[in-house]
């Protein structure tokens, strides 16, 4: 019975540090809204996260490598960018419930339309691509 509870115990605290990183990782405002944004488009370049949130490439970086940690999201080295996207292991139901809080509290709807516009103009203009060299030279 011992090593029973013992086991129950340790499953019981990794439910647990699962939430408080979840919470943790969507509890400051950019990263919640470059969550929101990746639950609504099929992956975000960091440059498309940076331009969406007025922030610097490696803040975006460190805010993202938190929902990484978190298990939220998971990323691809693409050339020099890092594109990035919804977990696979996220439960739909928790994405469910974070999309039913934000809508009740009054996010900002208008982020869905920026985050759209900002990765529709950035792939039509290649502009990652363009960043990119920019950059280098």
């Amino acid at each position: 019975i011992s090593s029973l509870l013992s086991e129950m115990t340790k499953g019981c605290l990794a439910i647990v540090e699962s939430l408080l990183s979840i919470s943790m990782a969507l509890g400051e405002k950019n990263r919640l809204r470059a969550f929101l944004a990746l639950m609504d488009t099929e992956d975000l370049c960091v440059c498309d996260v940076g331009d969406f949130l007025g922030l610097a490439p490696a803040t975006v970086s460190r805010h993202m490598s938190i929902l990484q940690q978190a298990g939220l999201i998971e990323s691809e080295k693409r050339g020099r960018w890092v594109f990035y996207r919804l977990g696979a292991a996220v439960d739909p139901r928790l994405l469910e419930w974070i999309r039913h809080s934000v809508r009740n509290a009054g996010f900002p709807a208008q982020d869905m339309a920026k985050i759209q516009e900002i990765v529709r103009l950035h792939r039509e203009h290649n502009l990652c691509e363009v960043k990119r060299r920019r950059t280098t030279e």
